[in-house]
């Protein structure tokens, strides 16, 4: 007896001179014809389900709806067509390991041509062929707030089998309705029920809230109803002056993501500034930007340099790490109030740090 059948024998055994309801399967039948589909008793919990797959190993799973975020600028666009195109080839992407599938990916940012070109690109470097399963749409008008949309693309989805859907973006997709409303939760209950039914992993391109926020899911931009109905949330992170990027969770259902990174890389054809080829490049993640990568570094400095002013502090603290001098100088009012950090008076109110 497998395994599923002899926890359902037991628990029938032990439920024996329980109190008597009315048998599921009668109660079932009597239920309201539309809900049928959707309502479950414990034997059905109890059956047997194959183990999570994922998309891209640790990251997306089959099915689930999930958001990347951040500023304008910091590349997510290029790195998720990256992803979206690897999956489709069947090839590892930035050291993880994909499960081929048939990918769709919806452009409403890019345009035609741009997004032509991005995908010749970041095919011809990763050997994805012509064949692969790879389709895109750019610039179609689609509204996820309406059955109809949503309906005409399961149509399409599931004649050509997608298991992965990359959207660029979300705000692009909800024409109409303000991010900051209850107009988003129905949205969203939309794309869950889109993935359900196709046992897709649906990625949202999202961006950033403005300002500092009490913690990491609030940094998404819009109601929060749009961080509470996803599986996972992965922030990207990218020094202006380079084209080294950091990816983050800051919201995960199934399993716990490290933090990554990657370079981008790029050629240009031959006497024109189109792309010949795009790819990233993984990089050993070395956090230069949380609270507690500030602190380490701003106390390595003391213990290194006792009685440093607060003006070389600072910017030794900046020459390492990616954040600004005022959020440095945050977190090392901080560690004085903790007591971490001791303050010496020197002239002119100047400040000089030790440890003791």
């Amino acid at each position: 007896m497998s395994e599923p059948h002899k926890l359902i024998s037991a628990l029938e055994n032990h439920s024996a001179g329980l109190v008597e309801y009315m048998p599921q399967d009668t109660a079932k039948k009597q239920t309201d014809a539309p809900w049928k589909e959707f309502l479950f008793t414990l034997r059905d919990a109890y059956q047997y389900r194959e183990p999570l797959t994922y998309t891209v190993d640790g990251l997306f799973s089959n099915p689930s709806l999930n958001i990347v975020f951040s500023n304008p600028g910091m590349l997510k666009s290029f790195l998720l067509g990256d992803c979206a195109v690897h999956v489709a080839g069947g090839t590892d992407w930035l050291g993880r390991k994909v499960k081929q599938a048939p990918v769709m990916w919806i452009d409403l940012d890019n345009g035609k041509r741009r997004t032509h070109e991005r995908f010749e690109a970041i095919g011809r470097k990763a050997q994805v062929f012509v064949e692969a399963p790879f389709y895109y749409m750019s610039m179609k008008p689609f509204n996820a707030g309406k059955e109809k949309d949503i309906s005409e693309l399961l149509s399409i989805m599931l004649a050509l089998g997608i298991k992965s859907l990359f959207v660029d973006n979300l705000g692009l997709i909800s024409p109409g309705i303000d991010l900051n409303s209850d107009g988003m939760i129905p949205l969203m209950q939309n794309l869950r029920r889109l993935a359900e039914a196709t046992g897709a992993a649906i990625v949202l391109i999202h961006h950033q809230r403005k300002g500092q926020a009490k913690r990491a899911g609030e940094t998404l931009l819009g109601h929060t109803g749009i961080e509470a109905a996803v599986d996972l949330c992965l922030l990207v992170e990218r020094d202006r002056d380079s084209n080294f990027i950091k990816i983050k969770s800051t919201k995960s259902r199934d399993i716990d993501v490290e933090p990554f990174a990657a370079e981008f890389c790029f050629t240009h054809k031959e006497g024109t500034n189109d792309l010949y080829e795009a790819w990233f490049e993984a990089l050993e993640f070395q956090d230069t930007t949380s609270d507690k990568a500030i602190e380490k570094v701003i106390l390595d400095i003391v213990t290194e340099t006792p009685l440093i002013n607060q003006k070389n502090l600072l910017t030794s603290a900046k020459s390492v790490l990616q954040a600004s001098k005022n959020r440095i100088r945050l977190v090392v009012s901080s560690l004085e109030q903790k007591n971490r950090l001791k303050v010496k008076e020197a002239a002119h109110n100047a400040k000089l740090y030790l440890i003791e």
